[in-house]
């Protein structure tokens, strides 16, 4: 199977007879056909998505599926097991976990190849040369899936035009060894990363609290790392929710340590669930750690001198996450209570976290990183990064930021409120240069173009949108021939998708482009929905693929709140054969 003309007509010089449209589901039945239903022995897959489960439906009995694809392995694609019950094998194939893991057969196997080559057995693939000044361009075409064979860069005219940007110097956080630095939460993730930052910058006497102690080998290797280093580290077991406790901790570290300059307050629970099923019980005991602790430490050491009062919040005070209310209202209170200081001339640094990749809640929940991943867009942030970024805002005495990576886009597609004032800054900036200098007021264009004028105009509009995505510039695209014929692969059809959303206000299936593959066809769609005013184009299958990619980014407790609300969308449009197989 291959995606266009130019690599049909290679594989026909080749002698292959049997060539199918990899860019349509339709290869299967064609292959079923032409093998009078008996299907095949081996599938070699590199495709994604719905023709894996096409894949499986052309394999004779005891067939194999070879998998060299790694999108599905990332995206934790399902697959159900019935195809397994024909004695079929599936393989993945990942030449990198090769290299990495069986490095001797790695070894074997590529000196046998080179060999192969030497006798003239095996010869080069087929190549498109680019030099590397035009690195970009290489990019753009491997991106449009327009190479046969592989994509070479060259350096015979060396490197030009190199563009150095302008290094910031920035300034450092030097912490003094004659004081002592506090860390609640200080035994496990990010705190526990914190104390040993905190100790890079110089810190020598550390206060550590926490609710278990030193009891993980992750704090206890952590420890005598530090110590090594010349470090002093004290464990409290203390309950930081407990004022007498922290008072009485701190009238002995008086005694026995160095005075106190720096607190950073990383102590956290995290009990999540829907709030009609919250009780008072659970949300105390997701505020009480971060609210009073906070609020302890504030009253404790309102007349010692520090040099920081660190407090670790989270992005989701920004957007609100489902199931993490109580969590969410905590953070809040740090942040208000860092305002509070900073308004009485108090330090006051509070940072909102975003995700954290290697250590935390997150790292140990590796279902519920992807989910909000998903949900953002974005990737999640190392711990050294993360910090290095606390250290530039206690250096410029900054405080409410958020540090996360995230893509306002995708983000704005789970969250209701994309749209309030509050996040006006953040959509407008999401908008592509091209839509900030044109007035294009769908509405206004509906009502004041006639049908002719309307479709020229949206043509033109969606001709902007496919060059962005191609990189070709819009007048040289002809909007009666197919896009996939210009090199629109599957993922930039789901680009475009998302960049007509958010141009039109409307809902687009992906499969609308199979349905109107030319730019005007798409238009006269779009301008039929628009003036209708019906969102759903979704068939019956559409429906039920969509709901199960949305059951499987969501855990079981917010599975019975949203099967509810499918139901209750695909009966107010009378789906009801697809509501009885989604309940099923």
């Amino acid at each position: 199977t291959v995606g266009s003309e130019e690599k049909r007509g290679f594989l026909r010089l080749l002698g292959i007879d049997h060539i199918y449209d990899s860019r349509s589901l339709s290869f299967a039945d064609e292959i079923m056909e032409q093998t009078q239903g008996e299907g095949i022995d081996v599938v070699l897959n590199s495709l994604a998505g719905e023709a894996i489960n096409r894949n499986f439906q052309v394999l004779k009995p005891f067939g194999r599926f070879l998998e060299l694809g790694k999108r599905d392995f990332y995206e934790n694609t399902k697959i159900g097991l019935r195809p397994f019950r024909n004695n079929i094998s599936y393989f993945g194939i990942d030449a990198d976990q090769l290299l990495k893991v069986q490095t001797k057969l790695t070894q074997r196997l590529y000196v046998k190849m080179m060999s192969l080559f030497s006798e003239g057995i095996l010869h080069p693939l087929p190549y498109r040369a680019f030099e590397a000044d035009e690195i970009v361009d290489a990019f753009r075409y491997m991106q449009q899936s327009r190479q046969i064979g592989k994509i070479v860069i060259t350096y015979r005219n060396g490197i030009n035009n190199i563009h150095y940007p302008k290094q910031e110097r920035l300034k450092a956080l030097t912490l003094s060894a004659h004081n002592t630095y506090m860390v609640t939460g200080g035994l496990s993730g990010l705190g526990l990363k914190t104390a040993e930052w905190l100790a890079h910058k110089g810190a020598k006497h550390l206060l550590l609290i926490g609710r278990s102690g030193a009891s993980t080998e992750a704090a206890q290797l952590t420890i005598a790392k530090l110590e090594a280093q010349d470090v002093q580290v004290q464990v409290a077991l203390c309950d930081i929710t407990n004022k007498q406790a922290i008072s009485t901790l701190f009238t002995k570290m008086s005694t026995t340590m160095p005075p106190l300059k720096g607190i950073v307050h990383s102590a956290t629970v995290i009990e999540d669930g829907l709030i009609i099923n919250t009780d008072a019980a659970q949300i105390k005991r997701v505020l009480a750690p971060k609210v009073l602790g906070a609020y302890h430490l504030h009253d404790l050491t309102i007349d010692i001198p520090l040099d920081f009062f660190i407090l670790f919040s989270s992005a989701t005070t920004f957007f609100g996450n489902p199931g993490q209310a109580n969590y969410v209202a905590a953070n809040t209170c740090l942040e208000n209570l860092a305002e509070q200081r900073r308004a009485n001339g108090l330090p006051a640094t509070c940072v909102a976290w975003g995700a954290i990749d290697d250590v935390g809640f997150l790292a140990r929940n590796k279902n519920i990183k992807t989910a909000l991943l998903n949900r953002m867009g974005g990737s999640a942030l190392n711990s050294a990064i993360a910090l290095n970024i606390l250290e530039q805002l206690l250096i410029k005495h900054q405080s409410n930021k958020g540090v996360m990576e995230f893509n306002w886009t995708a983000l704005t597609r789970f969250l209701p409120t994309a749209n309030s004032p509050k996040f006006q800054e953040l959509t407008k900036n999401s908008v592509k240069d091209d839509d900030k200098n044109n007035s294009n007021d769908i509405e206004q264009l509906l009502l004041t173009l006639s049908d002719e004028e309307l479709l020229t105009t949206f043509i033109e509009m969606l001709k902007i949108e496919t060059g962005e995505i191609l990189r070709m510039s819009p007048h040289k695209i002809d909007a009666h021939k197919s896009i996939y014929d210009m090199g629109l692969d599957s993922l930039m059809g789901v680009e475009l998708m998302v960049a007509l959303e958010a141009r039109f206000g409307i809902r687009l299936p992906v499969m609308t482009l199979n349905e109107t593959p030319t730019l005007a066809k798409l238009a006269e769609r779009i301008i039929l929905l628009l003036k209708t005013g019906e969102q759903d184009t979704f068939n019956e299958s559409d429906i039920l693929a969509q709901t199960q990619q949305i059951f499987s980014k969501h855990d079981v407790e917010n599975a019975e709140e949203l099967i509810n609300t499918t139901v209750q969308n695909l009966q107010a449009k009378n789906y009801n054969h697809s509501t009885d197989k989604i309940i099923h």
